[in-house]
């Protein structure tokens, strides 16, 4: 019999999975070593590959949860939350300055159930650079003063409000919009993000704009609308929200993905600096 009679099936997944789907998970973190890896769940990316290999003693729902988790943080790798540049179509069109994105989002203990977690982006031009002079040691340049700025005493914090800054100087690559509580925070932040390239921020740039009912214009409980057959509830307009820098990336005219520069998370591998 091809099948012996004491044969127990969920042993025989597991096995399988301690022999194939682990192998993977080591080759995902391999920059954190092979088999003889310590397990060190001090660091993001150690706590993830040890959350994600595959336990002897695993029951069933352990095994399809550690999966589960692999298979989203290999899919992170393409489903960041960065979009807009490059798009190819739109890319191909005109040559594009290189550009970094800085990716924020809210604490997962803090979302207010039933919504989403709360996100804000921030980019900005190199205007001193060209597809063909960015290069990796610059862009390492970048992710180190990104670090400074954002990366230390667990990622800096954006408090998002309904007061609109915006901070417009082409020349040097900006057009900032930033959502804050007061124009305060909102120069906070500009202040950080213009030191990336060693600029001092011009205030005679920065505009601020309130809504004068700003709770009726934003409501935190927006209405109820039918959508897709069903009465659903609206997105949210400029909610108020703390939201926690995540990782940051450098889009350059010719390359298909992004170079991801800083990331606080683990889930990018290829981060100039993590």
């Amino acid at each position: 019999m091809a099948i012996p009679p004491e044969f127990s099936e969920q042993e025989h997944l597991q096995n399988t999975i301690t022999r194939w789907v682990n192998r993977e998970v080591r080759d995902y973190f391999s920059d954190l070593g092979g088999d003889d890896w310590d397990p060190d769940i001090r660091t993001p990316r150690g706590s993830l590959r040890h959350a994600c290999t595959h336990k002897e003693l695993d029951s069933l729902l352990m095994t399809h949860l550690r999966w589960q988790l692999f298979e989203r943080i290999r899919r992170s790798a393409f489903d960041m939350p960065f979009y807009g540049i490059p798009i190819p179509g739109f890319h191909e069109a005109r040559r594009f300055k290189p550009q970094i994105k800085l990716y924020f989002q809210e604490d997962i203990q803090d979302v207010e159930p039933t919504f989403s977690p709360v996100t804000g982006e921030v980019s900005f031009r190199l205007m001193d650079h060209e597809t063909d002079t960015i290069t990796p040691a610059i862009a390492q340049t970048y992710a180190n003063r990104i670090e400074t700025n954002f990366g230390v005493g667990g990622g800096f914090l954006w408090r998002k409000g309904r007061v609109m800054c915006t901070y417009t100087d082409r020349e040097r690559g900006y057009k900032l919009q930033i959502l804050a509580r007061n124009d305060g925070t909102a120069r906070d932040l500009i202040d950080r993000v213009l030191d990336v390239q060693n600029h001092t921020p011009d205030w005679s740039k920065l505009n601020v704009s309130e809504n004068q009912n700003a709770a009726a214009a934003f409501p935190p409980l927006p209405p109820n609308d039918r959508i897709y057959g069903k009465q659903r509830r609206l997105p949210r307009s400029r909610p108020i929200a703390d939201v926690r820098f995540q990782a940051s990336y450098l889009n350059v005219h010719g390359l298909t993905n992004p170079q991801v520069l800083y990331d606080r998370t683990g889930l990018y591998p290829s981060a100039l600096v993590s």
